[in-house]
């Protein structure tokens, strides 16, 4: 029985974060183009990755969708709403278990997640240009491929390149994942059980009063560097935790890399100009207010670039030394991917995937 049959008050407010979201999300500049280009783009985008990668979907890809800035933050809550339903019924039981299920406390404490929550999707709703969206965590339900017109629009605006190409890009990208998650289904497994483990081990082995121990401790200089480097949260991890994350982290950042390198080797063959949105696409990355930046590094997005640097420059130094035919071998399993010390040394995995000579079924 969950605790909201039991009358308990919710762990998050979810209500409270839908409003908050929504009303960040709101607004936005229009799309002057249509669902159906980002349809053809993704398709052709989808021939060229699989022609390079030699993956082979083993499902059929979604179909391109242009949605507003509140329908992809409506999406994505519901995507919360998911991930944390498990963590939520741990918590509940722990609390109830202790007398202290309910009360002013509680109803505090859910108000203040589901702000946090709210105010973390509505920054990034104005912000996500498109998104493929697979539920990583919890059961498995058909993805979708998200397109957010208002930030199509500003960010077109803003890098200030050739409009088709600027489509043909940002299809490529979004595409890239839906092609890399549909050949390779146990990959969803694989993060979403790190993830969930690490989640639960957050609501039931964190102990309030040990981690705002850590924090008294911790002289302000200390803590306020920690809060603007992003990372304040990696203080406050007990070493289970950290050994999680580092796994976690090592896999996606693969992925991430694997999805840049991938965008950048097609987009050279697709269209001369490449390079360019390449160079423009870095520039604004790096080009962010303070208010942004410190923002961007509070909701992880600085680790979050520091993966797609770290993953492209392990995988593109594969694929220059042996091809991507053994990149590809990072796919055979779970058992294949590079550790987090590999992923600084191409060469150590390399010589250790090397050694198995078997055939993958993934491939042609």
């Amino acid at each position: 029985m969950s605790a909201s049959e039991q009358g308990d008050p919710a762990m998050i407010d979810w209500g409270l974060a839908e409003r908050i979201a929504l009303a960040l999300a709101a607004g936005g500049p229009a799309w002057d183009g249509s669902e159906l280009e980002l349809r053809d783009e993704s398709e052709r985008a989808a021939g060229l990755v699989r022609r390079y990668t030699r993956l082979r979907p083993r499902s059929r890809l979604p179909t391109a969708e242009l949605v507003d800035r509140a329908e992809w933050a409506h999406a994505n809550l519901e995507s919360f709403r998911g991930v944390s339903a498990g963590v939520e019924e741990k918590l509940g039981e722990r609390l109830r278990s202790s007398g202290r299920s309910g009360g002013i406390p509680r109803t505090l404490a859910a108000a203040a997640t589901g702000a946090e929550i709210g105010l973390a999707l509505g920054y990034l709703a104005q912000r996500v240009v498109g998104q493929y969206d697979v539920a990583l965590l919890g059961p498995a339900r058909e993805p979708r491929l998200l397109f957010v017109a208002p930030n199509l629009s500003a960010a077109r605006e803003r890098l200030d390149v050739d409009r088709d190409l600027f489509v043909s890009w940002i299809a490529l990208h979004e595409t890239t994942h839906a092609v890399h998650f549909s050949a390779v289904p146990w990959l969803r497994e694989q993060i979403g059980s790190i993830a969930g483990e690490l989640f639960v081990k957050a609501a039931i082995e964190v102990k309030p009063g040990e981690l705002l121990g850590k924090l008294v401790r911790m002289s302000p200089r200390e803590l306020l560097r920690s809060a603007t480097k992003g990372e304040l949260a990696s203080l406050l991890w007990t070493e289970p935790q950290r050994q999680l994350v580092d796994q976690l982290m090592a896999a996606m950042t693969l992925v991430e890399g694997y999805a840049e390198h991938v965008m950048d080797a097609v987009g050279d063959q697709l269209d001369p100009g490449y390079a360019e949105l390449r160079r423009a696409l870095d520039r604004d990355r790096e080009r962010r207010g303070l208010l942004d930046s410190i923002v961007s590094k509070l909701l992880g997005l600085e680790m979050k670039l520091a993966q797609y640097r770290r993953g492209k420059a392990f995988a593109d130094e594969v694929v220059s030394r042996a091809g991507i035919k053994t990149l590809n071998r990072a796919w055979s399993g779970p058992e294949a991917l590079p550790s987090a010390a590999e992923l600084d040394s191409p060469a150590e995995w390399i010589e250790r995937v090397g050694t198995r000579h078997r055939r993958f079924a993934l491939f042609r």
